[in-house]
């Protein structure tokens, strides 16, 4: 008997039109008997997937009208087991060796593979690599093994590959592949009485195949396979010769001429052309044994010939001369009537557009849409913006497990233990939505905020839930100026009381796993700590936890995972963390097929089966559709070849199929970005080549694309953005501050706008978490550590001042036990800053006496004004000639014309205030004998004494001077219409300060909005 063997046009719609031709008769000779309800259940129809299989049911329940009805047996192709196949008597096969304990088994194979002795790789020691890594490595090693069974190639062609003549990477890349193939991983599954999934699954095919080949069983259907697997060209072939077998093809071209067609496979006479979309088919009906002519269609296209239009379009190149003659039968212009191709500039242009798109089909009632991209994040973005109009939308791929609500907890409490609760790792895992410790979600946001501003912000913390105690405890009691806070802003008691509940709960519910941080532990105690961790993490008040799809799939993962710990290997938290991602990989929160939803985000393979009005085809980029042909790590491209393996362009034909599948729907929306990434895009080939043939016509279909990229444009339009001028706020004098502290004073010179954000609308700059602990301004523990010993020891040094400096040191540096970061930078530096400074101070009061008084705070108010000038001035010494006023630096101190000049005049005031009597232990009248900036940053050289040197005047002459400039100062902002402007005499150009953001700098003085520079 002649196989049957039939051809749905991919202008007509595949489900619909199959189960209509089914059910009348068409697709097996006398079936189903019109006068037997129970007929079509006695059949077996494969089909590509499992979501094909409540496709077609779907497709079934339509064409009866909405009535229950018997099915046939439904098969997934792609995913067969024993109770899937009807083999008379049963196979007597092993078990599969279940995927998570193949994927942890292959990867510790990999880990190790250099130091393995059945390798034999000498120096290859640098081979081994982390957990992750190896999981990535054994994914790919995964797929090798399963193409070699699929393909059914045999391993022992890697003897035929000549060693010498190769890299040594694929020396050493054979070596490793011989023993696992041959000697390790075949060991592994016999002393576990397993099989390998893709073997067993072959074997599976080849007994169905003989029983089908035999004549046995009812009525046996393909449907919509292409048969890109040797074992599944098998089946199909013996299903369309079957008695009562038929196979029905998804787009067989019948257009391409017979030149053309035989070109795709020439055999012996030349090289195949796997990148053409008809390769795969053109190979499965060389299996059946007939010719294209002898498949029948089911159906006419819709598709205006655009079917023929991308058959020319898509001709081998050898036989591209023939688009010089014109095709009479073919209109351009008719069969892209419905076609738009819309140009985007970035991916998320592009995304919008696509949203526009399918959201105008929906404005008419019954009209359905998908889009088809194999870009997951195009999809993701595209989904998102349906939000905007309340769009449900069907994602047959689904969420991936690791970028799932449940998914993110799980990697980011991972990610924080293995850190130690580093600030950065810790504030992610509390903000994750999922994240609750026992508490309401108001509850622990009041919580979050109070240890996030205690101790996370800032320098780090010591590590654990011990090390954040204790610096809640040091922060708390001493009030610490380390991180320069208003004091507005500062924590009282009932916020630290909050901060301590948190950590106590971190504590309880991550302790466990902190516990195993350090060395390597086994996997199957990783795995229920972090397990244990996650539900302790997600517990509600009421004791509920993780919900919904994510959080079962989750669940569902810790449980086969854990199945499998025993054939992982130990691993350090750290390794577990990197590795959580990885092995997730593959898994996907799906939630239920939605027949209602009329717009759909399909994979190619789903989208040749559902009946759409609107298809978008997105992602038409070189390297997006069709895809990069990744190299495999662990065979060239020449050793693929020589093993006979489909080399990695077989992928640009199947997806070159699917694109021409797409193709054929009613209405075509074509979406590609001009860059991605920021890197210039080249159009995919499909898209060049229909260009190409397409002539005038084409360039109407780019107008239709214009058209919906202009109103994709028009959803986030805004009037033209009128450039920020630089801000210049006027308050209330009752608003403006009447008292400043020396230090505040460069500010109001330099930049006004600083002193009204900071005491007119009371904003205190945060710190960034994890801040950097070498900064300047950490360097306050040296200046504390300096004033104590000074304090003891104001006139004479003793003749141990080293040792008793160090000890004021390690007496200050004490406090900071629960930052050891910042004690291990700062403390060394102490150390040479006291070396420098006794030698510096020995030999100063060794000219004359000296009379040392540090941090002493004053204040006076500002001659004809009422305005209070308050500081604290880090050292004043007494000598007989007067006063020498110093400020300590860790930082690069202000230059002597930048003193003089007025525009740091923190000193000068300073001086004013001594001579007016402003600090109390200092007599008014006090003469100054100098102004010191002492840069004290431990590094080389280690210190440095930098008085100020006026190159006009004394020095003493610089504080009546900058007194005079600061009574002018209050004199203007006393005026209601001075405004507080910004940047007024900046010290940088590329200066970043505190409230910057706030006065928008970047926007003004960007687009030339710097206006006139205001008084000094």
């Amino acid at each position: 008997m002649a196989p049957r063997v039939f051809t749905i046009p991919a202008g007509a719609p595949f489900l619909d039109t199959f189960v209509a031709a089914l059910l009348a008769g068409e697709v097996v000779r006398g079936f189903p008997d019109p006068a037997d309800p129970l007929s079509l259940a006695r059949a077996t129809l494969y089909l590509p997937t499992q979501r094909a299989r409540r496709l077609i049911e779907a497709a079934f329940l339509k064409a009866h009208g909405g009535n229950a009805t018997l099915l046939p047996r439904l098969v997934a192709l792609g995913e067969v087991d024993e109770d899937e196949f009807d083999l008379a008597g049963g196979l007597d096969l092993p078990p599969a060796i279940p995927k998570l304990s193949r994927r942890l088994l292959l990867a510790q194979l990999v880990a190790g593979f250099a130091g393995s002795p059945a390798l034999k790789l000498g120096d290859a020691a640098g081979l081994a690599t982390a957990p992750a890594a190896a999981l990535a490595l054994a994914d790919e090693l995964a797929q090798l093994m399963d193409r070699m069974a699929t393909g059914r190639v045999p391993w022992s062609g890697l003897d035929g590959l000549v060693p010498d003549e190769l890299d040594r990477y694929w020396q050493i890349s054979i070596r490793f592949l011989k023993a696992v193939a041959t000697e390790l991983w075949p060991a592994i599954l016999n002393e576990r009485g397993r099989l390998d999934p893709a073997v067993r699954r072959d074997l599976l095919a080849r007994a169905e195949t003989e029983r089908l080949a035999a004549g046995n069983g009812g009525p046996v259907i393909v449907a919509g396979s292409t048969g890109s697997l040797p074992a599944t060209r098998a089946l199909i072939a013996a299903i369309a010769r079957h008695p009562s077998g038929a196979v029905v093809l998804p787009g067989l071209d019948c257009d391409l001429d017979e030149a053309s067609w035989r070109a795709l496979d020439p055999g012996a006479d030349g090289e195949p052309i796997p990148t053409h979309p008809q390769f795969g088919l053109q190979q499965l009906l060389a299996a059946i044994g007939i010719g294209r002519e002898e498949v029948e269609p089911l159906a006419t296209s819709a598709a205006g010939g655009r079917e023929r239009l991308l058959s020319r379009a898509l001709r081998p190149a050898a036989t591209t001369d023939q688009w010089a003659t014109p095709d009479p039968d073919l209109d351009p212009a008719a069969a892209l009537a419905r076609v738009a191709l819309v140009v985007a500039a970035e991916p998320q242009e592009e995304a919008l557009a696509v949203a526009v798109a399918l959201r105008e089909v929906v404005e008419e009632p019954g009209r359905t849409a998908a889009l088809v991209t194999p870009d997951r994040a195009l999809a993701r973005r595209v989904a998102a913006d349906l939000t905007r109009w309340n769009i449900r939308v069907d994602d047959s791929a689904g969420v991936p497990l690791a970028d799932s609500g449940a998914g993110l907890l799980a990697r980011a409490l991972a990610d924080a233990a293995a850190a130690a609760l580093a600030p950065v790792p810790l504030a992610v895992l509390l903000n994750q939505p999922d994240a609750r410790f026992g508490l309401t979600e108001a509850k622990l946001a009041a919580r979050r905020a109070a240890l996030e501003l205690a101790v996370l912000r800032g320098p780090r913390p010591k590590a654990g839930t011990g090390g954040l105690t204790l610096a809640l405890r040091e922060v708390q009691d001493a009030r610490t100026t380390l991180y320069r806070r208003d004091p507005r802003r500062t924590l009282l008691d009932s916020d630290f009381a909050l901060a301590f509940d948190l950590v106590a709960r971190l504590e309880t519910g991550l302790g466990p796993v902190l516990a195993l941080g350090g060395r390597a532990q086994p996997f199957a105690a990783l795995l229920a700590a972090h397990r244990d961790a996650v539900e302790a993490a997600a517990r509600h008040p009421d004791g509920s936890g993780l919900a919904g799809a994510d959080g079962d799939a989750l669940m569902t993962w810790f449980d086969e995972l854990a199945e499998a710990a025993a054939d992982a290997a130990a691993m350090s938290l750290a390794d577990y963390a990197e590795a959580v991602p990885a092995l997730m990989r593959g898994v996907a929160v799906r939630t239920a097929f939605d027949e209602a939803a009329r717009v759909r985000i399909l994979g190619p393979l789903e989208a040749r089966l559902v009946p759409l009005d609107r298809v978008v085809v997105s992602g038409l980029d070189e390297g997006r559709w069709p895809p990069d042909t990744s190299n495999d790590p662990w065979l060239s491209r020449p050793m693929r070849r020589a093993l006979g393996l489909d080399l990695p362009e077989r992928r640009i034909g199947l997806s070159a199929h699917d694109f021409a599948q797409c193709f054929g729907a009613p209405e075509v929306v074509l979406t590609r970005a001009r860059k991605a990434g920021g890197a210039p895009t080249v159009p995919a080939r499909f898209l060049q080549r229909l260009a190409a043939v397409s002539g005038a016509a084409w360039h109407e279909v780019g107008a239709r694309g214009e058209r919906i990229l202009a109103t994709a444009r028009l959803v986030d339009a805004a009037p033209p953005a009128v450039p920020a001028p630089r801000p210049m706020p006027a308050p209330p004098l009752d608003l403006r501050p009447t008292q400043l502290s020396v230090t505040e004073v460069e500010d109001w010179i330099r930049d006004p706008y600083t002193i009204y954000a900071r005491h007119v609308l009371r904003l205190s700059p945060l710190e960034p978490l994890d801040a950097d602990v070498a900064a300047p301004a950490r360097g306050t523990i040296v200046h504390e550590a300096l004033a104590e010993f000074l304090k003891v020891y104001p006139e004479r040094l003793p003749p141990d001042a080293l040792p008793r400096l160090l000890g004021c040191g390690r007496a200050a540096f004490a406090r900071l036990d629960g930052f050891p970061d910042l004690v291990a930078v700062w403390w060394p530096r102490f150390q040479r800053v006291a070396r420098w400074l006794v030698a510096v101070e020995t030999e100063r009061r060794s000219a004359g006496p000296v009379q040392s008084l540090v941090e002493l705070g004053g204040k006076i108010t500002v001659p004809g004004t009422g305005f209070l000038l308050t500081g604290r001035a880090d050292r004043i010494d007494l000598t007989p000639d007067g006063a020498v006023v110093i400020d300590y630096k860790t930082g690069q101190p202000p230059s002597s014309p930048q003193v003089e000049s007025g525009l740091a005049p923190q000193l000068p005031l300073e001086a004013a205030m001594v001579t007016l009597g402003g600090f109390k232990d200092v007599p008014a009248g006090t003469a100054i004998d100098g102004l010191v900036y002492v840069r004290v940053s431990g590094g080389e050289p280690p210190g440095e004494w930098k008085p100020v040197k006026p190159k006009a005047g004394a020095v003493a002459d610089l504080a009546p001077a900058a007194l005079a400039g600061l009574a002018r100062l209050v004199a203007r902002f006393g005026e209601p219409t001075q405004g507080y402007q910004s940047l007024v005499r900046s010290e940088f150009t590329g200066r970043h300060g505190d409230y910057d953001h706030l006065a928008r700098v970047a926007e003004w003085s960007a687009t030339g909005g710097a206006g006139e520079e205001g008084e000094a």
